[in-house]
């Protein structure tokens, strides 16, 4: 290169610096510096409220963001903000009593686009279709605020409805939350958001997901104490499912919505739960106590939500310490307090878990197994995927020791189990300061010691967020029954949806499996049976822990109609007796959630549990036969 040339481009380099691009991840660049986006924590209404009356005055604008920090990614996209404050991510709460009379102008200063704003109408109204107002200009409306509840407003200069918004207007959105007559609840509200990179290969995704507009380990970390009653308003504005999941410890899901409608759940039709399947533009309330001090997580469960990005520059703005490997869509919570000290018990069964790796299983990839030692097991298939059932008693002490035998740290996470955060499985967060969860070092050993408050279907899985130790084997099922009950695998029966192998390969199809084993269409020779037996009560304990699918469905049928099976529990938790009825039996069962049902065949009877996504394509199958 010339001397001349260098010089041109460091004048080129020079002003685009100053100039103000973005960045590489869909920046643009501008005469003048784009504004810059805060992060909304929504812990303050917008507006100007008088006499029963809100005025609101929003701007649309497009701005910079730094969800992950001043050295993680820079992002243009557009946001709003009041019209006198600073565009943020989400926008600004919408927050009032019922009734209030809501006065509202939108003005649009993003150039050379129509934006189309939603969501701001009365709640249950007719159908929503839109404010159009042209860049430049003002629109105004009114409206009145109706049956109290988590609703949101959203907007596009695209065209795409709300499940499609990925780039640069993926941001417009914000929380309405509409309260009753009375005090305000102390609450907190969580808007979910992802931006995704454009232009990216199929069977590729580039994500920035971020929770009230920062990415963990910058998100809002929320202090309670023990015995505290806490309500969150979970609101998914982003183009996914979720499944966010709590660790720990159950909470109670009191309400549900899709931003326009909202339904309170009386006590009778609520229930609870480790993790709630969020849809795009879904809205969800619920209440939880903590139990027991220490760190804890609330996150979505998909690894492409919590795993940081494999380029070092997407991931820099990681600090070393409290970020446990993850990046993404988690809130950390710390709970201050004791627990209350339990009566004695006996002493803790102990076993081992031997953690191993497989070189080659996947062509030039490992893959990784559980074998157990010390405890009666059970397998589901016939390879080393899932792990073995493990199973355990209510109110029985354990010590497994965990005996990492493979080449890289690792963790185990005890889905859905209440425990005590050091023994969690969240390396560099889990614990308390001065005793916080260490990761499990090639040719070390961590032993884990809860006690099972409860009986039902959980999961114990890796918790590296290393996607190759989930989709190669490192997760299995573990039961918990009732004193004195034994596993009858006759009539006691679990389905896994996981991954066996990777499904990071452009173009190839995602590896899953129930129990291990998949099915093709057509079949040859066909599914291996499950044997059930004839004429008695059989459950039927449906799990999924694939990495990333959100919206699989399970379907049981007898091979020309869909059958009906009793609801029994979600979650590990038992459903309210007034839940726990016959339906029809298909369920979506979200990452890191588990449903039990009850079917009673008859002799002989042949059916075949399929596994479909969300579109209704069929991904697996498994052939049922009752004995005679």
């Amino acid at each position: 290169m010339s001397v001349e040339s260098m010089l041109v481009r460091c004048v080129c380099l020079t002003l685009a610096s100053l100039l103000g691009v973005a960045s590489a991840y869909g920046g643009q660049a501008s005469s003048t510096a784009a504004p810059t986006i805060v992060a909304n924590d929504n812990r303050r209404a917008a507006g100007a409220s008088t006499n029963g009356s809100l005025t609101l005055r929003l701007v649309a604008e497009q701005g910079t963001w730094q969800p992950e920090g001043p050295n993680g990614r820079t992002l243009s996209v557009q946001a709003f903000r009041e019209e006198a404050g600073t565009l943020s991510i989400p926008g600004p709460l919408l927050r009032v009593p019922t009734g209030t009379e809501i006065r509202l102008a939108i003005r649009n200063a993003i150039p050379s686009a129509t934006l189309r704003v939603f969501g701001f109408r009365e709640p249950h109204a007719t159908a929503d279709s839109g404010l159009a107002i042209a860049s430049g200009q003002t629109r105004e409306t009114v409206f009145r605020a109706g049956l109290p509840g988590t609703y949101h407003y959203w907007a596009t200069t695209t065209g795409r409805p709300l499940a499609q918004r990925g780039d640069v207007d993926s941001q417009l959105g914000g929380a309405i939350v509409i309260d009753p007559p009375g005090p305000r609840a102390d609450d907190r509200v969580m808007v979910v958001g992802v931006w995704r990179k454009p232009d990216t290969p199929p069977g590729t995704v580039v994500d920035v997901g971020a929770i009230n507009g920062r990415s963990w380990p910058l998100t809002d970390a929320l202090d309670y104490k023990v015995g505290d009653t806490v309500v969150w308003r979970v609101v998914n504005l982003s183009l996914d499912n979720h499944a966010m999941h709590l660790h720990g410890q159950h909470f109670t899901v009191l309400g549900t919505g899709d931003g326009t409608t909202f339904r309170p759940y009386s006590e009778a039709d609520q229930w609870s739960a480790v993790t709630q399947r969020t849809a795009p533009g879904a809205t969800f309330d619920m209440r939880w106590s903590p139990e027991r001090p220490g760190n804890w997580l609330f996150h979505c469960h998909m690894t492409v939500h919590m795993t940081p990005p494999s380029d070092e520059a997407a991931h820099a703005h990681q600090p070393s310490d409290e970020a446990a490997g993850m990046a993404g869509l988690v809130v950390g919570i710390r709970v201050a307090g004791s627990s209350t000290p339990g009566a004695a018990s006996a002493p803790p069964r102990k076993f081992t878990l031997h953690l191993r790796e497989e070189s080659g299983r996947y062509g030039s990839k490992p893959g990784y197994r559980v074998d157990a030692e010390g405890i009666e097991t059970w397998r589901v298939g016939s390879g080393p995927v899932p792990g073995p059932i493990l199973v355990l008693q209510r109110g029985e002490p354990v010590e497994v020791n965990l005996a990492n035998e493979m080449k890289d740290s690792t963790a185990i996470h005890w889905h859905g189990i209440e425990l005590e955060s050091y023994f969690d499985g969240v390396p560099g967060w889990g614990g308390m300061p001065g005793s916080i969860t260490p990761l499990i070092m090639p040719g070390q050993a961590f032993t884990a010691k809860f006690t099972p408050p409860r009986a039902g279907t959980f999961i114990y899985h890796t918790h590296a967020h290393d996607e190759r130790q989930l989709s190669g084997g490192l997760y299995g099922a573990l039961i918990v029954l009732a004193p004195g009950e034994k596993f009858d695998p006759a009539t006691d029966h679990v389905f896994i949806a996981g991954y066996d192998g990777p499904g990071d390969t452009v173009g190839q199809r995602e590896p899953v499996v129930i129990n291990g084993a998949a099915a093709t269409v057509p079949a040859t020779p066909g599914p291996t049976p499950h044997a059930l037996r004839a004429a008695v009560e059989n459950r039927i304990r449906l799990i999924n822990i694939t990495p990333n699918n959100v919206a699989l469905t399970f379907v049981l049928t007898d091979g020309f109609r869909v059958l009906s099976w009793k609801a029994l529990a979600k979650d590990g938790a038992d459903l309210r007796p007034g839940q726990q009825t016959a339906r029809e039996a298909r369920q979506l069962v979200s990452v890191g959630e588990t449903y039990d049902f009850a079917i009673t065949p008859t002799p002989g009877q042949r059916l075949w549990l399929n596994l479909v996504r969300g579109s209704g394509e069929w991904v697996a199958q498994t052939l049922l036969v009752a004995g005679q």
